[in-house]
Protein backbone atom coordinates (compact mmCIF):
# COMPACT_ATOMS: atom_id res chain seq x y z
CA UNK A 1 0.00 0.00 0.00
CA UNK A 2 1.97 3.08 -1.07
CA UNK A 3 -0.34 5.49 1.15
CA UNK A 4 -2.16 4.50 4.01
CA UNK A 5 -4.20 7.46 5.67
CA UNK A 6 -4.84 7.13 9.52
CA UNK A 7 -6.77 9.11 12.26
CA UNK A 8 -7.60 9.17 16.26
CA UNK A 9 -4.61 8.38 18.12
CA UNK A 10 -0.54 7.59 17.56
CA UNK A 11 -0.23 5.92 14.78
CA UNK A 12 3.86 5.07 14.99
CA UNK A 13 3.54 1.33 14.69
CA UNK A 14 1.93 1.62 11.31
CA UNK A 15 4.02 4.68 10.21
CA UNK A 16 7.24 2.36 11.04
CA UNK A 17 5.52 -0.53 9.10
CA UNK A 18 4.80 2.07 5.77
CA UNK A 19 8.13 3.34 6.26
CA UNK A 20 9.98 -0.52 5.87
CA UNK A 21 8.88 -0.66 2.45
CA UNK A 22 9.05 2.88 1.34
CA UNK A 23 4.95 3.68 2.02
CA UNK A 24 3.74 7.13 3.09
CA UNK A 25 1.51 8.49 5.54
CA UNK A 26 -1.17 10.76 5.55
CA UNK A 27 -2.65 11.92 9.23
CA UNK A 28 -5.99 13.34 9.53
CA UNK A 29 -5.75 16.17 11.87
CA UNK A 30 -8.08 19.16 13.43
CA UNK A 31 -5.73 21.73 14.78
CA UNK A 32 -1.87 22.22 15.58
CA UNK A 33 -1.31 20.12 18.46
CA UNK A 34 -2.85 17.21 16.69
CA UNK A 35 -0.71 18.10 14.02
CA UNK A 36 2.38 18.18 16.15
CA UNK A 37 1.62 14.89 17.54
CA UNK A 38 1.16 13.18 13.77
CA UNK A 39 4.36 14.33 12.88
CA UNK A 40 6.10 13.05 15.87
CA UNK A 41 4.51 10.04 15.40
CA UNK A 42 6.31 9.78 11.52
CA UNK A 43 3.14 10.97 9.76
CA UNK A 44 4.97 12.49 6.05
CA UNK A 45 1.49 14.48 5.05
CA UNK A 46 -1.02 16.08 6.88
CA UNK A 47 -4.85 15.94 6.35
CA UNK A 48 -5.83 19.18 7.41
CA UNK A 49 -9.75 18.82 8.40
CA UNK A 50 -11.81 21.93 8.91
CA UNK A 51 -15.02 22.10 10.68
CA UNK A 52 -17.19 22.43 7.63
CA UNK A 53 -15.48 18.40 6.38
CA UNK A 54 -18.01 15.16 6.44
CA UNK A 55 -17.95 13.29 9.73
CA UNK A 56 -15.30 14.12 12.32
CA UNK A 57 -13.97 17.57 11.78
CA UNK A 58 -13.18 19.59 14.30
CA UNK A 59 -14.20 23.33 15.94
CA UNK A 60 -11.74 25.25 13.29
CA UNK A 61 -12.95 26.12 10.12
CA UNK A 62 -10.68 25.44 6.84
CA UNK A 63 -10.22 29.22 6.56
CA UNK A 64 -8.28 29.01 9.78
CA UNK A 65 -6.76 25.88 9.98
CA UNK A 66 -5.01 25.82 6.58
CA UNK A 67 -3.03 28.89 6.99
CA UNK A 68 -2.39 27.68 10.73
CA UNK A 69 -1.01 24.36 9.54
CA UNK A 70 0.82 25.91 6.45
CA UNK A 71 3.09 28.30 8.55
CA UNK A 72 3.30 26.52 10.91
CA UNK A 73 4.75 23.47 9.60
CA UNK A 74 5.83 24.82 5.99
CA UNK A 75 8.10 21.42 5.43
CA UNK A 76 4.96 18.82 5.62
CA UNK A 77 2.18 18.14 2.73
CA UNK A 78 -1.27 19.81 3.18
CA UNK A 79 -4.35 18.19 1.89
CA UNK A 80 -7.19 20.17 2.82
CA UNK A 81 -10.03 18.60 3.61
CA UNK A 82 -13.71 20.19 3.94
CA UNK A 83 -15.84 22.46 2.08
CA UNK A 84 -14.22 21.87 -1.37
CA UNK A 85 -16.00 20.21 -3.93
CA UNK A 86 -14.82 22.15 -7.20
CA UNK A 87 -12.30 24.35 -8.55
CA UNK A 88 -13.01 27.37 -7.23
CA UNK A 89 -12.33 25.71 -3.94
CA UNK A 90 -8.99 24.16 -5.03
CA UNK A 91 -7.49 27.60 -5.46
CA UNK A 92 -8.83 29.05 -2.32
CA UNK A 93 -7.04 25.89 -0.55
CA UNK A 94 -3.87 26.59 -2.76
CA UNK A 95 -3.64 30.07 -1.96
CA UNK A 96 -4.02 29.58 2.19
CA UNK A 97 -1.48 27.01 2.33
CA UNK A 98 -2.23 23.22 0.86
CA UNK A 99 -1.08 21.19 -1.35
CA UNK A 100 -3.95 19.23 -2.51
CA UNK A 101 -7.67 19.05 -1.55
CA UNK A 102 -9.71 15.97 -0.68
CA UNK A 103 -13.22 15.96 -1.94
CA UNK A 104 -15.25 13.58 0.12
CA UNK A 105 -18.88 14.60 -0.22
CA UNK A 106 -18.37 15.78 -3.79
CA UNK A 107 -16.99 12.73 -5.22
CA UNK A 108 -19.84 10.25 -3.05
CA UNK A 109 -22.48 12.07 -5.34
CA UNK A 110 -20.64 10.91 -8.56
CA UNK A 111 -21.86 8.01 -10.91
CA UNK A 112 -19.13 6.05 -10.11
CA UNK A 113 -19.80 6.33 -6.04
CA UNK A 114 -21.27 3.03 -4.71
CA UNK A 115 -23.50 5.24 -2.25
CA UNK A 116 -27.14 4.21 -2.27
CA UNK A 117 -28.69 6.52 -5.68
CA UNK A 118 -31.49 7.47 -3.04
CA UNK A 119 -28.70 8.75 -1.03
CA UNK A 120 -26.99 10.49 -3.58
CA UNK A 121 -29.95 12.32 -4.63
CA UNK A 122 -31.14 13.99 -1.60
CA UNK A 123 -27.35 15.27 -1.16
CA UNK A 124 -26.72 15.96 -4.47
CA UNK A 125 -30.40 18.08 -5.06
CA UNK A 126 -29.82 21.64 -5.48
CA UNK A 127 -33.41 23.07 -4.66
CA UNK A 128 -33.66 25.86 -2.38
CA UNK A 129 -37.02 24.43 -1.79
CA UNK A 130 -36.57 20.42 -1.36
CA UNK A 131 -32.98 20.07 -1.66
CA UNK A 132 -29.73 19.80 0.12
CA UNK A 133 -28.08 23.10 0.73
CA UNK A 134 -25.28 23.75 2.59
CA UNK A 135 -27.04 24.70 5.40
CA UNK A 136 -29.03 21.37 5.26
CA UNK A 137 -26.27 19.51 7.76
CA UNK A 138 -25.69 19.31 11.93
CA UNK A 139 -23.15 18.67 13.70
CA UNK A 140 -23.11 17.04 17.12
CA UNK A 141 -20.90 14.15 18.99
CA UNK A 142 -24.22 11.67 20.19
CA UNK A 143 -25.12 10.20 17.01
CA UNK A 144 -21.34 8.07 17.22
CA UNK A 145 -19.55 9.30 20.37
CA UNK A 146 -17.12 11.81 18.63
CA UNK A 147 -18.22 15.02 17.13
CA UNK A 148 -19.52 14.31 13.83
CA UNK A 149 -21.24 16.19 10.45
CA UNK A 150 -23.72 14.66 9.06
CA UNK A 151 -27.24 15.22 6.46
CA UNK A 152 -29.97 17.04 8.49
CA UNK A 153 -32.73 14.46 8.69
CA UNK A 154 -35.39 13.26 11.15
CA UNK A 155 -33.10 10.47 12.22
CA UNK A 156 -30.14 12.66 12.38
CA UNK A 157 -31.55 14.95 14.55
CA UNK A 158 -33.35 12.34 16.87
CA UNK A 159 -29.69 10.71 17.54
CA UNK A 160 -27.85 13.94 18.13
CA UNK A 161 -31.10 15.42 20.54
CA UNK A 162 -29.29 13.85 23.74
CA UNK A 163 -26.26 11.25 24.82
CA UNK A 164 -27.87 7.75 25.53
CA UNK A 165 -28.77 6.51 28.36
CA UNK A 166 -26.13 4.66 30.89
CA UNK A 167 -27.72 1.45 30.66
CA UNK A 168 -28.07 1.44 26.59
CA UNK A 169 -23.79 2.73 26.75
CA UNK A 170 -23.37 0.10 29.22
CA UNK A 171 -25.12 -2.74 26.42
CA UNK A 172 -23.42 -1.13 23.35
CA UNK A 173 -19.83 -1.50 24.84
CA UNK A 174 -20.47 -4.92 25.73
CA UNK A 175 -21.35 -5.48 22.35
CA UNK A 176 -18.54 -4.10 20.87
CA UNK A 177 -15.96 -6.09 23.43
CA UNK A 178 -17.74 -9.34 22.07
CA UNK A 179 -17.42 -8.42 18.79
CA UNK A 180 -13.68 -7.39 19.17
CA UNK A 181 -13.05 -10.56 21.71
CA UNK A 182 -12.03 -8.16 24.40
CA UNK A 183 -12.73 -9.97 27.82
CA UNK A 184 -15.94 -8.29 29.37
CA UNK A 185 -13.10 -8.00 32.63
CA UNK A 186 -11.66 -5.66 30.93
CA UNK A 187 -14.19 -3.89 29.89
CA UNK A 188 -16.21 -3.40 33.28
CA UNK A 189 -13.12 -1.29 34.97
CA UNK A 190 -12.99 1.04 31.93
CA UNK A 191 -16.73 1.86 31.92
CA UNK A 192 -16.18 3.23 35.35
CA UNK A 193 -12.64 4.99 35.30
CA UNK A 194 -12.65 5.81 31.85
CA UNK A 195 -16.17 6.50 30.84
CA UNK A 196 -15.67 9.15 27.96
CA UNK A 197 -13.46 6.53 25.83
CA UNK A 198 -16.14 3.54 26.81
CA UNK A 199 -18.94 5.87 25.51
CA UNK A 200 -17.26 6.89 22.36
CA UNK A 201 -16.40 3.37 21.84
CA UNK A 202 -19.73 1.87 22.37
CA UNK A 203 -21.60 5.14 20.20
CA UNK A 204 -19.23 4.37 17.27
CA UNK A 205 -19.66 0.49 17.35
CA UNK A 206 -23.69 1.33 17.27
CA UNK A 207 -23.48 3.88 14.77
CA UNK A 208 -22.79 0.79 11.83
CA UNK A 209 -26.14 -0.05 10.93
CA UNK A 210 -27.09 3.91 10.88
CA UNK A 211 -24.64 4.44 8.10
CA UNK A 212 -25.11 1.39 6.15
CA UNK A 213 -28.79 2.00 5.90
CA UNK A 214 -27.92 5.27 4.61
CA UNK A 215 -24.89 4.10 2.09
CA UNK A 216 -26.09 0.67 1.22
CA UNK A 217 -30.11 0.93 1.58
CA UNK A 218 -30.79 4.50 0.41
CA UNK A 219 -32.75 4.65 3.84
CA UNK A 220 -33.28 8.73 5.02
CA UNK A 221 -36.21 7.99 6.81
CA UNK A 222 -36.52 5.30 9.25
CA UNK A 223 -32.94 4.22 10.40
CA UNK A 224 -30.29 5.56 8.25
CA UNK A 225 -27.40 8.75 8.76
CA UNK A 226 -25.29 10.14 6.52
CA UNK A 227 -22.00 11.53 7.34
CA UNK A 228 -21.73 14.57 4.49
CA UNK A 229 -19.94 17.85 4.16
CA UNK A 230 -20.81 21.46 3.90
CA UNK A 231 -19.66 22.20 0.32
CA UNK A 232 -20.09 24.82 -2.22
Amino acid sequence: VPLISVSLGKADWIADGAHSYGGKILATVTNAKHAASAIESGADALMATGHEAAAHGGDVTSLVLIPSLSSRFPDVPIVAAGGFADGRGLAAALTLGADAIAMGSRFATTAESPLASQTKDAVSSLDIDGGSIESDTIYGKNFDGIPARVLQTPVSVKLNAKPASFPLVVYRALLAARSMNIPLWKVLPGLITQWDKMYMVAQFGAATDALRAATIDGDLEEHGVQFIGQCQ
